[in-house]
């Protein structure tokens, strides 16, 4: 089965306001659009960042409506925020650490009615999402999303099936209290071995147990096999987030190479700012690591080979055969005795 996936992103990084664009049947069959609560710090945003407090109960409000002649349903749910692989921010319905002690999704919940939405053409609804805050509240930040996706089947060639997926994602921020003085705080959480696109690698795994997140993060990170000093692999990026309480996994590949046993020598620096603040940080971790045998023949063994080059052998032949036939013709021209 091929999957498309076509996506139209509402406020999913917390460091840009991206602009809300009309569906068209040309393009996305439908929008959402969050209506901005009181509570709502800034009304230029179009994502929730909310200021709450303690015990606060409220309805978030959203308004979602079919482009168009033709009935859609549309699936919706609440996620929380974590930090995917190299850096960036992704979402789960579930919580991907224990120092999430306030999940987004058990604050913010959707009527089972509304998880499900059937649009009529042209039809625009208004949902609702109950908010919930704990008693004792939070420090920091919370942040998740409320996901929107719509199934749209495909045609059918040759017994493959196509489908496309519109999704929209809606940010939901929420200030507790500190917010504006809680701090990102990173330590060093372990490196494994591990297959990253079918390759031999490891991640370097740097943790922020902090409610907070961090912005414009930079990661340099390298590897080097103790007494291979010509080895050293690397691993950058640069203008990446990490969620709170989430963990960054630097990935560094060994590509086609296969993975060796022994020490290696790891360090990572990640850089960036606070988000509340924009005040900055920068960390660097050094460690060494020992890589097993038996790990490394197992990684070795799941990873992908790399293509031969079925027409080398083709070409080296014919290559020979072309420069004995030009070597034939110089000795016939110019070196054979008249």
């Amino acid at each position: 089965m091929l999957a498309g996936i076509f996506g139209i992103l509402l406020g999913i990084t917390l460091a840009a306001n991206l602009p809300v664009h009309a569906a068209s049947d040309d393009q996305n069959d439908f929008e959402v659009q969050p209506v901005l609560p009181d509570n709502q710090t800034n009304m230029a945003e179009n994502f929730y960042d909310l200021k709450v407090k303690g015990s606060d109960r409220q309805t978030l409000q959203l308004r979602i409506q079919n482009f168009t002649g033709k009935t859609i349903t549309v699936n919706s749910n609440i996620r929380n925020a974590y930090t995917q692989i190299g850096g960036g921010i992704e979402f789960t319905p579930k919580p991907r650490t224990q120092s999430l002690k306030h999940p987004l999704t058990h604050m913010l919940t959707l009527p089972k009615a509304q998880q499900t939405i059937t649009l009529g053409p042209h039809e625009a609804t208004t949902l609702s999402a109950a908010l919930s805050v704990p008693k004792e509240s939070f420090k920091g930040m919370v942040y998740g999303d409320w996901h929107f996706t719509e199934k749209v089947a495909g045609a059918t060639k040759n017994h493959t099936a196509i489908k496309a997926h519109y999704a929209y994602s809606v940010g939901v921020l929420l200030q507790g209290k500190h917010y504006a003085t809680t701090s990102a705080a990173l330590k060093y959480a372990g490196t494994r071995p591990m297959l990253y696109n079918k390759h031999p690698a490891m991640a370097i795994a740097v943790a922020n147990p902090q409610p907070m997140a961090m912005r414009q993060v930079a990661i340099k990170a390298q590897i080097m096999r103790q007494g291979d000093r010509n080895t050293v692999r690397t691993y950058q990026a640069t203008k990446k987030m990490i969620a709170p309480n989430s963990t960054l996994k630097a990935p560094i590949s060994w590509n086609y190479d296969a993975m060796k046993p022994g020490t290696y020598q790891i360090k990572i620096q990640v850089q960036g700012q606070n988000y509340a603040n924009r005040f900055p940080i920068d960390q660097t971790f050094t460690r060494t690591f020992k890589v097993a045998q038996q790990t490394a023949d197992k990684l070795n063994a799941q990873a992908a080979k790399k293509p031969k080059n079925r027409w080398l052998p083709a070409a080296i032949t014919s290559g020979v055969l072309w420069l004995m036939a030009v070597g034939s013709l110089i000795w016939v021209l110019a070196v054979k005795p008249r």
